[in-house]
């Protein structure tokens, strides 16, 4: 049996329950992921809080904003406003919140590395952090036999932006088949594929020579490339995501980071 087809088929509803190995852990660990997640996408009224965090009245907290006691990113605010984990709030001198510093990174995801930030798994994510920081999550999933660009944040409300199919973000990979392909094969590919009990969307298919291609796709299905060329009659040998939207690869080596550059932040920011 070829090693690319357990990541063709989908995992049974057994292998998600309590005890059945690894996949429960991992399906466990992303449950904690999103739970961090929300937890970055909080956001609260100030006075809320003061009093959550300073175990002050609801009345002790409008007083102090009243008199111009908090401090909002350093400047003094009378406005019981809505905050995100980014801002510094303080009151009567006493620290309520802490920014949060945002970072983007791309990084060039080896073979072989599980996207999981589950610890306990030897070749996960987790363990290839820069600086080992368990802040970051990464925003669009490369299964363990692919390679290529994933993007590391701590922002939330970006990582949602990028992973929302709304968005239609379009994503590039180098592909490498087992066999030929002939004009039909790029003709299906570029127009939709049956997988999964679904018709994915037209995408945009550049031939390199008769093993190699260039596919652009705007869909993130799971292991959606290897099931589409596997439904073709054709196995995937090698998988490469150089680009996402406006963030390439670039020049990095595996297992390398880059911060991301204006441009690449400017195309995130203006996300909407």
């Amino acid at each position: 049996m070829r090693q690319e087809l357990p990541y063709i088929y989908p995992w049974k509803p057994k292998q998600y329950r309590k005890g059945s190995g690894s996949r429960w852990q991992e399906v466990l660990q992303d449950l904690l992921f999103r739970r961090k997640l929300r937890n970055l996408n909080y956001r609260k009224k100030i006075s809320y809080l003061i009093v959550k965090k300073l175990t002050y009245s609801y009345a002790q907290a409008q007083e102090a904003l009243a008199a111009g006691k908090v401090l909002l990113n350093g400047e003094i605010c009378f406005e019981n406003q809505i905050i995100d984990p980014y801002s510094e709030l303080s009151c009567n001198g006493l620290l309520v919140q802490t920014a949060s510093h945002l970072k983007y990174f791309a990084y060039y995801k080896p073979k072989g590395i599980e996207c999981t930030l589950n610890p306990e798994i030897n070749q996960s994510l987790y363990h290839f952090l820069p600086e080992k920081d368990t802040s970051l999550f990464y925003a669009g999933r490369l299964d363990k036999d692919s390679e290529g660009l994933l993007l590391l944040t701590n922002d939330g409300l970006i990582y949602n932006k990028v992973i929302n199919p709304a968005k239609e973000i379009s994503k590039r990979y180098l592909v490498k088949l087992e066999k030929p392909y002939e004009n039909d094969f790029k003709l299906a590919m570029e127009t939709g594929v049956q997988i999964l009990g679904k018709q994915t969307k037209p995408c945009l298919f550049e031939p390199i020579d008769e093993l190699c291609f260039y596919l652009e796709i705007t869909q993130g299905m799971n292991r959606q490339i290897r099931r589409m060329c596997f439904a073709l009659g054709n196995y995937v040998v090698f998988l490469k995501r150089i680009r996402i939207g406006e963030i390439d690869l670039g020049e990095i080596k595996p297992n390398e980071f880059r911060n991301l550059t204006e441009k690449e932040l400017n195309w995130l920011k203006k996300l909407d």
